[in-house]
C-alpha cells in the first residue's frame, strides 16, 4: 500500500499549527460609502471636456483612432464616478484581518495603514503586499480615528507620514498647478 494511505487523520482534530489560535471574533465593523465622493460643479466637467477635446483632436491629427475610443471610455468612467454617488459598505475588522463589502483581506496580506481627509471624508489607507489592490481605503464615517488606530495597531504599524511614490508626488502637483474645478470661496 502507498504511503500516503497509511496515516488515517481523525476528522475532528485541528492541525497541529491551528490549536493555539483565538477564535474569529470581530473587533469593529461599520457601513460607509465605498469611496470617496463630493458632488462636482459645472467647471468640473467643462474643463473635463475642453481636456479631452483637445487630446481627442491631437489623436485625430496623429490618425490614432484607437486612442480616441481610449478617451472616450475615460472620460465615460470618470464622469459616471464623478456624477453618480458610491453605494454603503460593511467594513469589518476582525482577528482575521479586514473586510470591505465582500473582499477579505488577511493581516499577512496587509503592510502598513495611516490616516487622511479626502473629498470631506477621514480615510485609512492600508497598505498591502498584492500586486492588486496595492491600497485599501477604509472611509470612517461615523467612527473615531482613535479607536480604529487602537485596534489597527495590534496588527500592523502605524505611519505618522504617508508614504508617497512618485506618481503621488506627480499627480499632487498636476492638481495644484491645473485644477479641475475652481477653488470654493
Amino acid at each position: 500500500m502507498p504511503k500516503f494511505f497509511e496515516k488515517q487523520t481523525d476528522p475532528n482534530s485541528q492541525p497541529q499549527g491551528e490549536k493555539n489560535l483565538d477564535p474569529v471574533r470581530t473587533h469593529l465593523s461599520w457601513t460607509a460609502p465605498s469611496r470617496p465622493f463630493r458632488k462636482k460643479d459645472r467647471s468640473y466637467y467643462t474643463t473635463i471636456a475642453i481636456i479631452v477635446m483637445l487630446l481627442i483632436l491631437i489623436s485625430l491629427l496623429a490618425r490614432e483612432v484607437i486612442l480616441v475610443g481610449v478617451l472616450l471610455a475615460f472620460t465615460f468612467v470618470v464622469y459616471v464616478l464623478a456624477f453618480i454617488a458610491p453605494e454603503d459598505v460593511e467594513y469589518k475588522i476582525s482577528t482575521q484581518g479586514i473586510t470591505i463589502g465582500d473582499h477579505f483581506y488577511f493581516w499577512g496580506d496587509l503592510d502598513s495603514f495611516w490616516f487622511s481627509p479626502k473629498e470631506g471624508h477621514n480615510i485609512v489607507h492600508v497598505l498591502t503586499h498584492l500586486h492588486f489592490p496595492g491600497q485599501l481605503l477604509l472611509l470612517l464615517g461615523d467612527q473615531s480615528e482613535g479607536e480604529i488606530k487602537n485596534i489597527l495597531a495590534k496588527y500592523l504599524p502605524f505611519l505618522e507620514i504617508a508614504p508617497k511614490s512618485l506618481i503621488d508626488k506627480w499627480a499632487e502637483s498636476l492638481q495644484k498647478h491645473f485644477p479641475l474645478e475652481t477653488p470654493h470661496r
